[in-house]
């Protein structure tokens, strides 16, 4: 491979993976300090509506994002969080009440985007297909705990255990799902995904049902705010769910972030971007999973 192809790939590696330690790595700071320069970008406000980024991007930023990464409106960016965990995200319609749920895609994850289309176009794409249009052995979905990523098998494992000696009635629903499925769960509309970049796919993801799985009943619902306060609470923290405790549009889903997929902040994908699209690179703009073997 010619030298600036391998400088590239490796300024790739090092970009998306955001720890290492070299003069590739965005800044040469750690994700701490990345994610503090994040910090007028992150989380939501009081309304709880996203702290969307107010900033100028550059025309060769603005291509960059676009090219690398689907992003149409750069001012559409905003960290999830204000903890260590956020991760970069792109609202193509912003949201504009803490009850409007939009579409919500993580920068750089692994979906069913094709290289150089928006998550615009996608959105529109995605409407239309039907199962038909899946590749053959595609579609995927699992229920077992040795399809998720081998380095969280364990905790997953043990977390249900303790969730059951707690007193909490638990079912394990989902766990990997691949990029093609969670397309699918979208295209079959009804509210039952908002994206298309999940953990899911990276195997560190699993719906979890409590009780007789129906929130809408009283006792039910009880038992889930419970369960879910208790696993966000779960040992180091490692466990997050979408929303709060007691409010969300996905009650399931629980899953574990890692500080190897996911980017802190803009500056770190802007770096990504420019490695993954230099002359001669070969790298994808996209976190590589770690799965299982026999998947």
């Amino acid at each position: 491979m010619h030298a600036v192809a391998r400088v590239a790939l490796s300024v790739a590696f090092c970009a998306v993976q955001s720890g290492c330690d070299t003069n590739a790595h965005a800044s040469g700071s750690s994700r701490s300090d990345a994610r503090a320069n994040a910090a007028g970008y992150s989380g939501t406000n009081s309304r709880g509506i996203p702290r969307y980024v107010n900033r100028p991007f550059t025309d060769e930023e603005r291509a960059i994002l676009r090219r690398a990464f689907g992003v149409v409106n750069p001012s559409h960016l905003y960290v999830s969080d204000s903890t260590d965990e956020g991760v970069l995200k792109y609202d193509p319609e912003i949201k504009r009440c803490p009850s409007c749920y939009v579409n919500s895609f993580r920068l750089g994850y692994i979906s069913v985007r094709n290289r150089g289309e928006s998550w615009d176009d996608l959105e529109l794409r995605v409407k239309r297909m039907r199962r038909s249009d899946f590749p053959p052995g595609s579609l995927v979905a699992s229920k077992s705990i040795d399809m998720l990523d081998p380095e969280i098998q364990p905790e997953v494992r043990q977390m249900l255990a303790d969730a059951g000696r707690a007193g909490f009635q638990v079912h394990v629903g989902s766990t990997y799902r691949s990029p093609e499925q969670e397309a699918m769960v979208m295209a079959g509309g009804g509210g039952r995904t908002h994206t298309l970049t999940s953990l899911h796919s990276y195997g560190r993801a699993i719906d979890i049902s409590v009780g007789d799985g129906n929130p809408g009943h009283q006792r039910t619902r009880a038992q889930w705010i419970g369960f879910r306060r208790w696993v966000t609470s779960y040992r180091r923290d490692d466990f997050r769910v979408i929303g709060a405790p007691d409010r969300t549009w996905d009650w399931p889903h629980v899953e574990l972030p890692s500080a190897r997929i996911g980017f802190p902040s803009i500056e770190r994908a802007l770096a990504a971007g420019r490695a993954c699209l230099a002359a001669g690179a070969q790298a994808r703009c996209e976190f590589p999973p770690h799965l299982p073997a026999t998947r």
